[in-house]
């Protein structure tokens, strides 16, 4: 498809309404909104707060809720400056009207690509260098505060485990993949719609279950192995109770494997995946090591919880009928000149109308993500039920217990700063509702 020129007059160029001065009120608007609730976290990790009653039985004292603390503290510190520093230049962009610009920078340099050869008139080619130039700047954005993170932070209070080589090496891998997978993929979004016509809505949606079908396939056997090992889990007590447990709920587990986490950093975690009958478990290695077998299977009797109870199934029905809406409404947006115009843009395209239009709900999906955290947190509840439901409740207390600890985990936050941040339920309310479930089951019994 061509580039389209836009052909207003001077007179109806000066009556636009300034959608963009409003998409720059309502950032600003959000970003204020949201360190409003990074400074109540902030003043309340300086308080230097007791500790919840219900973690004290749980082996948790006061040296160890302040540590958590101190690094809650410098976490939201660095996210704070961050996410200022970043916010700051996007706003920058979209204020000096430097994205037109960006994009008939791509425009020419097409010229100078003979062995694709694109067309700088067919909106694929700018499509593709833009894409890349766009990588280009957000990787510059943001690698200053990832090597902070990972070389300061992290490593300050005993987590990183990555050697300047790995990090460079991921950095490189990352941005290799995203060149390979983004620009095709754009560019097969944008052609859909094109060739889609009245309803392309309904093949992009058909296109984005496909795609994530796809990447469910191809991301844990083909991706992840390029940042990490996996190797079968040893046989032994460990790997005999998980089978046990998946036969128990008639869950088809094919596989058990442990990833090499630790090269990395020593945070802990364990992960399900896998397509019908052919189901696997993901154990990291630093998980092994810091809980014993029968909390390593409570963890795991949680997580079969989310799958019994078609917990991935609804989120992706959620995300579906998100994305279904959102391009339902794109009809409406791309053929709404007087907006490309107010962004600086000359000129109209599927990708430039696609470009603004997420810049635009991008206030909206925080709050809606608001709603989606929401409803994670309501899963965590079902899914540690279940695990109580099998026997696990014990097992279960104590491994979050220990992964809180290793992981320093903030025990206390602030009620806002939880509800706007955390998908899951603290360490706090989880073991209470845990003890609930106990004692409610245990006046059953009686």
């Amino acid at each position: 498809m061509a580039l389209e020129t836009i052909l207003l007059s001077d007179e109806e160029k000066n009556n636009i309404f300034p959608y963009k001065n409003l998409l720059i009120f309502l950032i600003i608007l959000r970003d204020v909104f949201d360190n409003y609730i990074n400074y109540r976290q902030y003043r309340r990790l300086g308080e230097n707060r007791p500790i919840p009653k219900e973690l004290i039985s749980m082996g948790f004292n006061q040296e160890k809720h302040e540590e958590s603390n101190k690094y809650s503290k410098a976490k939201l510190k660095y996210q704070i400056i961050s996410q200022f520093f970043q916010n700051v230049i996007d706003l920058l962009f979209i204020y000096f009207e430097l994205f037109p610009l960006e994009y008939n920078i791509s425009k020419k340099l097409c010229q100078y690509i003979p062995l694709i050869k694109f067309n700088p008139q067919n909106e694929y080619g700018p499509l593709t260098v833009l894409v890349f130039m766009e990588l280009i700047r957000e990787e510059i954005k943001s690698l200053p505060f990832e090597v902070y993170m990972t070389f300061v932070i992290e490593e300050k209070f005993g987590f990183n485990k990555t050697t300047v080589s790995t990090f460079i090496k991921d950095q490189i891998k990352t941005f290799i993949l995203y060149l390979i997978f983004l620009p095709p993929l754009m560019s097969l979004l944008v052609y859909i719609i094109i060739k889609g016509g009245k309803y392309f809505y309904i093949f992009v949606e058909i296109f984005v279950i496909i795609l994530l079908f796809l990447f469910m396939w191809i991301y844990p056997n083909f991706i992840q192995p390029l940042f990490n090992k996996f190797k079968d889990l040893e046989e032994g007590d460990l790997k005999k109770q998980i089978f046990e447990l998946a036969n128990k709920v008639n869950f088809p587990l094919t596989k058990i494997y442990e990833m090499d986490e630790s090269e990395r950093s020593s945070h802990s975690n364990a992960y399900l995946f896998g397509f019908g009958k052919n189901k696997r478990i993901v154990l990291y290695d630093t998980l092994i090591k810091n809980l014993k077998p029968n909390e390593i299977v409570g963890t795991l009797a949680h997580e079969l919880g989310h799958w019994k109870k078609w917990h991935s199934i609804f989120n992706f029905s959620f995300a579906f009928s998100y994305i279904f809406i959102l391009f339902y409404l794109f009809q409406f947006f791309m053929n709404e000149e007087k907006i490309f115009i107010s962004f600086g843009f000359e000129e109209k395209s599927v990708f430039i109308g696609l470009f603004i239009y997420f810049l635009m709900i991008s206030v909206i999906m925080y709050f809606i993500n608001f709603l989606q955290m929401f409803m994670t947190r309501h899963f965590e509840y079902e899914a540690d039920n279940f695990a109580c439901e099998l026997g696990y409740g014990e097992d279960l207390k104590s491994a979050l217990t220990k992964l809180t600890e290793e992981n320093k985990s903030n025990l206390d936050p602030d009620p806002y700063f939880s509800m706007f941040n955390y998908t899951h339920p603290t360490l706090v309310e989880r073991i209470k509702e845990i003890n609930k479930y106990k004692e409610i089951n245990n006046k059953k019994e009686n």
